[in-house]
């Protein structure tokens, strides 16, 4: 470069953009020292149920409590992102040497988040971020496990 072409940055940019690194690297180092609590503790949960998910020959899913109650089953054509997420559970389980049959755990959270977690190996899933139609699946579940326990309260 010829020194008619060289251009230099300013150097109120170069400053910036140097403090900018430095608070950075000091919020990682200070964030990974402060306390924090899981998420998914029981501090978060507002309700949670127990719940088998049973897939039908037909492709249909059907819910039953830990309480022997059979919820609403979900038809076959409604049922391809239930059956995804109970696949992905079963490898975990599967692959852990976990029980197969043992139920999942729905948790409506404080924060309105809906979580699947799998009892046995205690993997969760943040059923939100796929979708207000996909959770909205789950969610029914949730909400009739809610109206059971209310039911069987009175």
């Amino acid at each position: 470069m010829t020194e008619s072409h060289a251009q230099e940055l300013p150097r109120p940019l170069l400053l910036s953009a140097g403090i900018l690194v430095l608070a950075s690297i000091l919020l990682v180092v200070v964030g990974d020292e402060l306390p924090q609590t899981d998420p998914g503790s029981a501090a978060y949960v507002v309700s949670s149920h127990e719940v088998r998910l049973h897939t039908l020959e037909d492709g249909s899913v059907v819910p039953v409590l830990t309480d022997g109650t059979r919820l609403t089953a979900i038809a076959a054509d409604k049922s391809g992102f239930v059956t995804g997420v109970i696949r992905g559970l079963s490898r975990g389980r599967k692959l852990s040497g976990a029980d197969p049959d043992a139920p999942y755990r729905l948790s409506r959270m404080r924060d309105g988040r809906l979580l699947i977690t799998d009892t046995t190996t205690g993997t969760s899933i943040n059923l939100d971020v796929f979708g207000t139609d996909n959770a909205r699946i789950f969610a029914d579940i949730w909400q009739q496990g809610e109206a059971n326990a209310s039911a069987r309260n009175r």
